[in-house]
């Protein structure tokens, strides 16, 4: 939490391992950008991969660091913290044109949710420099399965390994690289519209700003700000999937064209549909859908969804 002890230790942490990677500093001459807001000390941290052309405007990948209560809450957020800079490493083995940002948030959770205290509103209204960003690709929530209501650990494989992506209906070139992923084996990607479940993590900060986004999540589950949320109850083998995930769709947006103008229209319903088919097969009787191809197929799921897995309080 926000002014412990435990939150200056994980603050800590993430430095020194932003610090190993051997990131330059996004601003200034640190790693680490600290901000105030009612009294309050915060930190934001963000590191460099340098491209080759310094002046385009740089890709972000990142996640909060802090926690709502004072327990390791290793699935919210330390999982997607860890993807973010297992990612961020083998990036940085690889060369492209522009940079690609890695940055760690403070201050997500309530009671700063939304205010300006945030870490990453902060980060967008004061600490981003005049290149702005191509996009912005945000993780929360990453470390767990999906089990169903009375199957729990009978829930099938191709069910407990789903993993949700909002936010390609922000740019036509992210729809595209979404549409054209295909996940690793036991991955199942779902796209969904922002507005079924909106504004859950730090991408609100980006949308905001109008920057292109992608938030990655597999939602809340049982043990969602709970004591409970403890490391051992992770899945490691699908985060090392949602990893090389981050990994690839990351290197797609860096080159994909984002600089036309969003259409008016709705152009994500169809890879949306096909990205449920895709990950669910047969397994889309079990959330009575008859049919997927249209808005309103996508949107009923969402909300059978929704009620099943437990995204919403």
């Amino acid at each position: 939490m926000v002014g412990s002890l435990g939150h200056e230790t994980a603050a800590d942490w993430v430095l020194a391992q932003l610090g190993a990677l051997d990131l330059d500093p996004y601003r200034g001459d640190g790693l680490e950008l600290p901000y105030r807001r009612g009294g309050q000390s915060f930190a934001n941290f963000a590191g460099v991969i340098p491209g080759l052309n310094r002046r385009l405007p740089p890709l972000l990948i990142g996640a909060h660091y802090d926690s709502v209560i004072p327990y390791p809450c290793a699935d919210d957020n330390a999982a997607a913290v860890a993807v973010v800079l297992c990612a961020a490493a083998r990036l940085a083995k690889q060369e492209r044109e522009r940079d690609i940002v890695v940055a760690i948030f403070d201050a997500e959770e309530p009671p700063y949710f939304q205010s300006e205290a945030m870490g990453s509103v902060r980060f967008c209204a004061d600490q981003t420099d005049e290149r702005g960003f191509h996009a912005a690709l945000i993780l929360d929530l990453v470390g767990h399965d999906l089990t169903l209501p009375k199957m729990g650990r009978l829930t099938p494989p191709r069910v407990r390994n789903l993993l949700f992506v909002q936010g390609a209906e922000s740019h036509p070139g992210l729809a595209k690289a979404v549409g054209e992923f295909v996940p690793p084996r036991s991955l199942g990607l779902i796209a969904t519209l922002n507005e079924y479940l909106p504004d859950m993590s730090d991408h609100y900060a980006f949308r905001q700003h109008g920057v292109p986004y992608l938030f990655f999540s597999c939602g809340q589950w049982e043990h969602y700000h709970q004591p409970s949320d403890t490391p051992e109850k992770l899945n490691y083998r699908k985060m090392g999937r949602i990893t090389e995930s981050l990994v690839t769709l990351a290197e797609k947006i860096a080159i994909a064209v984002l600089t036309v103008p969003v259409p008016e229209h709705d152009f994500t319903a169809a890879m949306e549909a096909a990205t449920i088919k895709r990950a669910l097969g047969p397994w889309l009787r079990v959330f009575g859908t008859k049919s997927m191809s249209t808005r309103a197929d996508v949107k009923d799921f969402a909300e059978t969804l929704t009620g099943y897995v437990g995204f919403l309080d």
